[in-house]
C-alpha cells in the first residue's frame, strides 16, 4: 500500500490555542481607537502646518499625515510599541512562524484592506465564522492577530486552505494545527463543563 505523502513546500509555522486568537469586539475597538487616533494626528498635522505657514490650500498636511497613516499601521503596529489599538486591546500582530511581520508584509496588509474588493463589514464577518478568528486581510497577508502574551501551543505545516464564499474562492496560507491538539483541546473544554 503506497505511504501518504504531505505537502510540506510551504514550510512550518505556529499556532496557538483558540483562545488566543482575538474575536470580532477587539477588532471593532482596534479599528475605532486607531482611526480616532489618526483623525486627531490629521488635525494636529494640519492646525501646525496652518499656523506656522499661514498656507490654507496646501496638499502638504495631507502628504505626511498619509505618510504617518502608514508608518502608523505597518512600522509601529508590528513594533513591540504597537498601537494605541493594540495597546488598549492587549492584542498583538505576528506572521505564520510567529515572528514580528515585515515592514513589507505590514504594507501588504495595509494595501490589501485599504484596496480589497471586501469591506470591513465583510473582514469582520469573516473572522466571526473562522476557525481561528482571523479576517481575510490577515488571512491574506499571512498574518494574526493574537493577544499579546499569549505563546505559541506548538508547530506544524503550512497549508493552502481554499474556500467559497459569496462568489468568490479564497486560497490562502494556513497552519494546520494536529488533529491530536484540537482532540486535547476539546477533551478539556468538556472536563470544565
Amino acid at each position: 500500500m503506497p505511504e501518504y505523502q504531505h505537502d510540506r513546500s510551504l514550510g512550518e509555522g505556529v499556532y496557538f490555542t483558540s483562545d488566543d486568537y482575538i474575536g470580532i469586539m477587539r477588532r471593532i475597538i482596534i479599528f475605532m481607537v486607531d482611526v480616532t487616533v489618526l483623525i486627531l494626528l490629521q488635525a494636529l498635522i494640519t492646525i501646525v502646518h496652518d499656523l506656522l505657514t499661514g498656507d490654507y490650500v496646501s496638499e502638504t498636511p495631507i502628504w505626511i499625515w498619509l505618510f504617518c497613516v502608514w508608518g502608523y499601521l505597518t512600522v509601529v503596529r508590528a513594533s513591540r510599541i504597537r498601537t494605541v489599538g493594540y495597546w488598549v486591546t492587549n492584542s498583538k500582530i505576528v506572521n505564520l512562524r510567529g515572528n514580528k511581520p515585515s515592514v513589507f508584509r505590514m504594507t501588504y496588509r495595509l494595501l490589501l484592506s485599504t484596496f480589497m474588493s471586501f469591506n470591513y463589514i465583510y473582514d469582520l464577518m469573516w473572522s466571526a465564522v473562522d476557525e481561528d478568528r482571523q479576517s481575510l486581510t490577515d488571512r491574506f497577508a499571512g498574518t494574526c492577530v493574537v493577544k499579546k502574551n499569549s505563546a505559541p501551543q506548538g508547530r506544524s505545516e503550512i497549508h493552502l486552505a481554499n474556500y467559497c464564499a459569496l462568489g468568490f474562492i479564497y486560497v490562502y496560507q494556513r497552519v494546520t494545527r494536529p488533529k491530536q491538539f484540537d482532540q486535547k483541546m476539546s477533551s478539556k473544554e468538556n472536563e470544565s463543563v
